[in-house]
Order: structure tokens, then sequence, then C-alpha cells
């Protein structure tokens, strides 16, 4: 008798999947630290840079990351701020935003706290097939960047 192997869903449903329930992993690790995605992507981008932005600059680079509205970026700046995490000024467009130094103390242990979560979905797989699955994800995504234009 012949049993038919289980059939292999598509790369993209495979990817999607692997995506939600990684951002899953990742959202539940940002929680342990009274943190959320878009706070996330605001110190990621304020660390990422390494020197202040304009607050128009950070508005625009939310909005391309996250396709989030200016509105909701105040909301996440003003959060951010409150929280002694960023200085920034918000009646001033061209006004720098930056990380405290508490914001960057407060990064730090969260990216550690984070890659540490996350991670945990690539324990014991052989680096070479990571490796491998990092190719096919970044050449797939450079397509698929130049098909849309």
């Amino acid at each position: 008798m012949t049993v038919n192997p289980e059939s292999r869903p598509s790369l993209g449903r495979a990817l999607g999947e692997t995506a939600r329930l990684i951002g899953k992993l990742h959202r539940r690790a940002l929680a342990d630290f009274d943190s959320d995605f878009p706070t996330w992507m605001l110190l990621t981008l304020l660390w990422e840079a390494g020197d202040p932005l304009p607050l128009d600059e950070v508005v625009k680079e939310l909005n391309r990351r996250l396709d989030l509205a200016e509105p909701d970026t105040l909301r996440v700046l003003e959060h951010a701020a409150a929280a002694g995490h960023i200085t920034y000024q918000p009646d001033d467009a061209a006004a720098p935003a930056e990380l405290t130094e508490a914001g960057t103390d407060h990064f730090t242990a969260l990216y550690a706290h984070a890659r540490k979560v996350t991670d945990a979905a690539f324990e014991g797989i052989d680096p070479a097939g990571l490796d491998t699955a990092l190719t096919v994800v970044l050449a797939a995504g450079e397509r698929a960047a130049a098909a849309l234009g």
C-alpha cells in the first residue's frame, strides 16, 4: 500500500504563516517590556540613525516602514517621550527626535530580550540551512520590490 505524503504549502503561504508566528513571538517579547511594534520601530529607527532625526523624517520613515499615518506616528512619539525614551519638539517638524540615555538603555534591553525570544524559533536548525533560507527570502524580497516599481 502506498501512502501519499502530506502536501506541502506553497512557499508564499509558508513564508506568510512563519512571518505571522514569528511576529506573534516578537510582539509577546515587546509586551514583556510594556512596548508595542510601532514603538519598537520608532526606537529602532532612532537607534539605527545614531544621530537625531528631524521629526518630519521620522514621520516619513515610519509611514514607509509601517504605513503609519502622521497622527498615529505623533501618538507613538508622545508615548515614547512620556516614558522618557525620546525627546522631540512636537510643534517643529524640522526639530530633531532622538533617543535619551534611558531610551538607549531601554532599547538595548528590549532588543536583547526580543532577540532571545524570536531566536528560539530557529534553535536547532542547521546554520547553513538558515543561511540558504535567508538568501532565498532576500532575493524574493528584491524581486517583489522591483515588481512593485
